[in-house]
């Protein structure tokens, strides 16, 4: 099984999203999917999140286009999806990882522009492979773990669910365990399927992150003692 990965950075939220034109072009330039609008609610020198419409209909991998008349040309950024969850209101937040990370340089034109907050946060990142079960000891798939919190968990995998419960069988130290929880919702991503996941019981959250690496940080160069004012 491959290596679980978790890294972490400085992400900041936008002062007016209004004053960002993003638009996301689905990859390849080949497939019938359009482009369409999104607004951007917060960048990082790795990640961007997205609030669009939904349920959308989202590619696994895009381009995301960020223009400005505060940004001294057009930003294009190559992405994949990470991972997705919807609100109350009926939109989705989406958070797209740039295939290649900003450079210094580039983020730091981006945070002189005045478009970003002065506060940030650190974001973490997380990759945490695990086989899944739609039916307890049947049909295994494997899957990715994205979006981790105490409260559940997004899930990537190449199925849409089967019903209401999902089996997470995740490596722990001692040998294999298997995590009951609730499926939220779904949506398709290309050929994969992220599914909301609700945690049964709230010791599986602390399995979970107990098995991830310590992450380490990459955001010494955008602190607040060294962001541009």
């Amino acid at each position: 099984m491959a290596l679980m990965q978790t890294t972490c950075d400085r992400s900041y939220p936008l002062v007016h999203p209004e004053l960002v034109d993003a638009m996301v072009f689905p990859e390849p330039t080949s497939s019938e999917a359009e482009p369409f609008a999104v607004e951007l609610r917060e960048i990082s020198p790795a990640s961007a999140k997205l609030l669009m419409a939904g349920p959308p209909q989202l590619p696994s991998r895009c381009r995301l286009r960020l223009n400005s008349s505060k940004l001294a040309r057009p930003l294009e950024l190559n992405a994949e999806i990470g991972w997705a969850r919807p609100n109350l209101a009926g939109d989705w937040l989406v958070e797209c990882e740039f295939l290649a990370r900003m450079s210094e340089s580039r983020f730091d034109a981006v945070l002189a522009s005045g478009l970003l907050e002065r506060r940030s946060a650190v974001r973490y990142q997380t990759r945490i492979p695990v086989h899944v079960e739609w039916t307890l000891g049947e049909n295994r798939l494997s899957g990715l773990v994205r979006d981790l919190s105490e409260g559940g968990l997004c899930l990537m995998t190449s199925m849409s669910p089967a019903g209401r419960v999902v089996y997470v069988i995740a490596t722990a130290p001692n040998g294999e365990a298997a995590l009951k929880l609730k499926v939220r919702w779904s949506l398709g991503v290309g050929e994969k399927h992220l599914v909301g996941c609700q945690f049964i019981r709230g010791e599986d959250f602390y399995l979970l992150r107990n098995l991830q690496p310590t992450a380490q940080p990459a955001y010494s160069e955008y602190s607040r003692a060294t962001r541009p004012s």
